[in-house]
């Protein structure tokens, strides 16, 4: 993006504090992208769809207040945000496997960078099963830099750690993952 463009993107963002327009265009911009975290989160579009609604509505109501003054700093707000919620769903839903079946069946849901297993073909319900054991601080960290492919300093802004926190989070996260996917079950230790 050119610095005429950053720049105009970052005006929507301040006018969207007083600017139901501009607020607008920013929904229109980010929203594939919040859906597409909250169903790499939460393995299932129906309650990906209501917690992205929650993160917009929750954007709407504090946008007044929001800091930030750039694109980036309200991207990473709305990661945060829609961080905060696929937790949230996640503590509250005693569908929890439920999500996971649906996604397992629905087969819907992509790495963006993975690796194909030996065989050329990933096994998306062993991984996705063993990501949501995973801790949650684990699963964002492994779907904001894997699926989402944000940078180690914008995942460490959204998580509220440092940089090189996010580094060492992530790559423990993945050890944590490759450790369960091979051992026999899928489970590990």
């Amino acid at each position: 993006m050119d610095e005429a463009a950053r720049a105009a993107v970052d005006g929507l963002v301040i006018r969207a504090r007083r600017d139901a327009d501009a607020l607008g265009e920013l929904y229109e911009r980010h929203y594939p992208a919040v859906l597409r975290y909250c169903v790499h989160r939460l393995f299932c579009r129906d309650a990906a769809e209501d917690a992205t609604s929650e993160v917009f509505l929750r954007v709407a109501k504090h946008i007044g207040s929001f800091p930030g003054r750039t694109e980036r700093d309200f991207v990473n707000w709305l990661y945060a945000i829609a961080t905060n919620e696929a937790n949230a769903v996640i503590r509250r839903s005693k569908r929890r496997r439920e999500l996971l079946e649906a996604a397992v069946q629905q087969k819907r849901i992509h790495l963006a960078g993975s690796t194909p297993q030996p065989d050329g073909v990933l096994d998306w319900p062993t991984l996705y099963e063993v990501i949501a054991l995973l801790p949650q601080r684990d699963q964002a960290l492994i779907t904001l830099r894997s699926f989402e492919q944000l940078p180690f300093e914008q995942v460490a802004e959204i998580c509220g750690m440092k940089t090189a926190t996010a580094r060492v989070g992530f790559t423990r996260a993945l050890g944590k993952l490759q450790k369960r996917l091979t051992s026999t079950d899928g489970r590990g230790s």
